[in-house]
């Protein structure tokens, strides 16, 4: 039977990288985002591919991707990735209510009531979950108290998922990526100058000497969510060149 998978900012980066992965192996794929065009754009490249505009930040945003999954896929869900996020760099003396509470909603908040919500669905399949965390949520990093403890907090609840649903069948894992080339940055609002020296900073200090591209992360999703681990649950995969440990 033909799978189905949901990708939370599925619109670049990473999860456009799961997103293309399945669907070029016929999976059903369904993306969210905020950048409308770049859905649009993505669903006129990849036809059949299924896109939905999705803000973790806005109240019952999370409604919608559930009446699709019971219209289009009779309520049939194999795979959900949570993985919609950005980055937030700040001295904790210059943090503010907003930043926190932003980073908060859609690590945590977001993620907490679509996986809910999409138990029904899961337990039709005995499917799972796989969390996109952050290996700055494994080690601690100066000038990320918003970022690292919501990944730290999006780790932690991995871990309770995986026990809470395990009786329904549903295994819930998390990949955690290490610096990676990805548009967060870009996103984030940082100029070329300030990206260039945080990707310098990054590859001088992983053991690996490089850091990671989309592929990498991808290739190491998989694993999780299509082959033979399926008495795998409760796991943060670090895929991070060594800099969790280093």
């Amino acid at each position: 039977m033909q799978k189905n998978i949901l990708i939370t900012g599925g619109s670049s980066g990473i999860g456009e990288g799961i997103a293309r992965h399945f669907y070029a192996k016929g999976w059903q794929v369904l993306i969210t985002g905020r950048n409308t065009t770049r859905l649009a754009n993505l669903a006129h490249e990849l036809p059949g591919l299924h896109t939905l505009e999705y803000d973790s930040l806005k109240d019952n945003q999370e409604n919608h991707i559930f009446q699709f999954i019971k219209d289009n896929w009779d309520g049939r869900l194999d795979v959900l990735v949570n993985n919609a996020g950005h980055v937030a760099i700040s001295p904790l003396q210059a943090l503010n209510r907003e930043t926190m509470e932003e980073m908060y909603r859609v690590t945590l908040i977001g993620p907490s009531l679509l996986t809910g919500g999409c138990v029904p669905f899961l337990s039709q399949t005995k499917g799972q979950v796989i969390n996109v965390t952050s290996s700055h949520g494994i080690k601690a990093f100066p000038e990320l108290s918003a970022y690292g403890s919501a990944k730290a907090g999006l780790n932690m609840l991995t871990s309770i998922w995986a026990l809470e649903l395990a009786p329904k069948g549903i295994r819930v894992n998390a990949i955690a990526p290490g610096p990676t080339h990805t548009p967060v940055l870009e996103n984030a609002g940082f100029s070329a100058e300030i990206i260039q020296a945080i990707q310098q900073s990054e590859k001088n200090t992983n053991p690996l000497q490089r850091r990671g591209n989309v592929q990498d992360i991808v290739a190491n999703a998989a694993l999780l969510i299509d082959s033979g681990s399926t008495w795998v649950t409760g796991i943060i995969f670090p895929v991070d060149g060594g800099i969790s440990i280093s």
